[in-house]
């Protein structure tokens, strides 16, 4: 009884609202599109359709809540594991519209940690195989998928008209990049980092929280190229926890906690951060990651001095990979990108 008064309440908020769910909305009084007794049916079975694949959803977050995320256009920073966890997720949220940024290619590698890869989806480009599975969850979100990077060339302008980031990369200087995009144009980003079975989130809101630079620092050794391990379980584990400070980001809940999970033994704990009154980024706003090249000895940079030593090994209408001695060169038409891996 509860569920159908509920779903009767639902439907006239829904009514009465102008929330977009995808479908055409009635014409304006004296309009002459439609009689309104159609557009009237119409509507009303487009709601309960909505209501039928949102019922659990609305019930346990509410109308106001479904209404922000589905409203809410949002941006995810790389599309491994973590990042592609989190984009399958958005989309059976039910956000209006979902930008996906990566350059790298699906690799076998990938299919024990990442969902939505398939072995037909080997050497595709991760945010092309992502966009081919994403768009059969939920066709009334739209789905953006840009082949590149997010470094100090391009941050500025991708996070722009976005409500919320997401960051799902696995290199410290592009995450940094992203936090001084983030601060710089009062965009919060949610934040997770994996290592092993051991895992990190956090909320940055600008000028309200603390931001990643303020404790996170960057470094360039031959330690940080080495491949660190991972479980299946882990980046679904942080993705569901981005997702919930997502939702309680939108429920109006704020908090400056580091949250630290210890999967291996069941653990969790909340650390407070501060704002860092010398943080160079939420602080002195001077976002030195967006004005340098980052000097990496590994991981994925533009490459823009492609020449015929490099070998083909795979070739497709989306990408050409070649290898050299350092690694692979990932082709996009003219865009080329190196993947260094030492």
């Amino acid at each position: 009884m509860t569920f159908f008064l509920a779903l009767s309440a639902i439907s006239l908020n829904l009514f009465n609202s102008s929330i977009d769910i995808g479908i055409p909305s009635r014409s304006p009084i004296g309009g002459t599109s439609r009689p309104l007794q159609l557009n009237n049916f119409i509507f009303y079975k487009s709601s309960l359709l909505y209501m039928e694949r949102f019922s659990r959803q609305l019930l346990t977050l509410g109308i106001e809540v479904q209404q922000k995320i589905m409203e809410s256009k949002v941006l995810v920073a790389g599309c491994g594991a973590l990042g592609s966890a989190l984009a399958e997720f958005l989309v059976r949220l039910g956000v209006k519209e979902i930008t996906i940024v990566d350059a790298d290619i699906v690799e076998l590698s990938n299919l024990h940690r990442t969902h939505i890869f398939t072995e037909k989806d080997l050497m595709k480009p991760k945010v092309i195989a992502c966009k081919n599975y994403l768009s059969k969850i939920n066709s009334n979100t739209k789905i953006n998928a840009i082949e590149d990077i997010i470094d100090n060339t391009n941050a500025d302008e991708i996070v722009k008209n976005h409500d919320i980031v997401f960051d799902g990369l696995d290199n410290i200087y592009y995450r940094l990049i992203l936090n001084d995009a983030c601060v710089k144009n009062n965009i919060p980003l949610i934040y997770a980092g994996i290592s092993g079975e051991y895992g990190s989130a956090k909320l940055v809101i600008p000028n309200k929280t603390a931001c990643l630079s303020c404790f996170l620092q960057p470094y360039d050794t031959q330690d940080s190229c080495n491949i660190i391990g991972t479980s299946t379980i882990v980046p679904a584990v942080m993705a569901s926890i981005q997702i919930q400070l997502f939702i309680n980001y939108l429920r109006g809940e704020i908090n400056d906690n580091l949250i630290l999970f210890d999967l291996k033994n069941l653990s969790i704990d909340k650390v407070p951060i501060n704002r860092n009154p010398s943080c160079e980024a939420c602080s002195y706003h001077e976002y030195k990651y967006l004005n340098e090249k980052p000097a990496m000895s590994c991981g994925l940079i533009r490459y823009y001095n492609k020449n015929s030593k490099e070998k083909l090994v795979f070739s497709s209408d989306e990408i050409q990979v070649f290898k050299d001695e350092e690694g692979y060169i990932l082709c996009y038409n003219q865009k080329c990108y190196k993947k260094k891996t030492a």
